[in-house]
């Protein structure tokens, strides 16, 4: 399955949005609008590609960007001749997906308006609403930090009473499962 991530330019298509309300009514109204300026939409596309590919550089299992985009970004920028630009993503997980737009897009002055978690990402980095910059931020530290590893073990702060309660716990629901 996938989604849209829904782009525009709100120097091109003011104002910017103050809330996700705001922020669904300019998609909704910019969807109608042709644009024939929407050359920052190649651009985007094309910096999705090349952060990908250097991200991905000398990771072995990592798709092509083509796999990875579901196509190519950059020809479906150039193609997109409405003042939104809805780039289609996986929807789970997508968290890098969505990382990688939403800084091309800072970098170019879009705003990314991503409706299947009814968030808007403005150009200056703020998150609407904005309660949820702080789950953002986290989101990004935790991809930033990688993958973990598996052959480093993680300190287990539990008692020893905690972990025999859980063991016994983890028994007796076992025990439970069985017919």
């Amino acid at each position: 399955m996938s989604y849209d991530l829904c782009i525009w330019d709100p120097v091109g298509h003011p104002p910017l949005p103050a809330t996700t309300d705001e922020a669904l009514e300019t998609m909704q109204r910019l969807s109608k609008v042709t644009d024939w300026l929407g050359s920052s939409f190649a651009e985007l596309g094309g910096m999705l590609i090349e952060r990908y590919n250097a991200d991905s550089q000398g990771q072995a299992g990592k798709p092509p960007a083509d796999v990875f985009w579901r196509g190519d970004p950059q020809k479906f920028g150039a193609a997109c001749k409405l003042a939104v630009f809805r780039l289609p993503i996986a929807d789970e997980p997508n968290i890098q997906h969505i990382a990688y737009v939403v800084q091309a897009a800072a970098a170019l002055g879009l705003v990314v308006y991503d409706d299947e978690n009814g968030m808007c990402f403005l150009p200056d980095g703020r998150v609407l609403p904005a309660n949820m910059q702080e789950g953002w931020e986290a989101d990004l530290a935790e991809l930033k930090a990688g993958p973990d590893d598996p052959n480093h073990k993680k300190p287990d702060s539990r008692t020893w009473l905690q972990k025999l309660a859980w063991e016994l716990f983890n028994a007796i629901g076992q025990g439970n499962k069985r017919s």
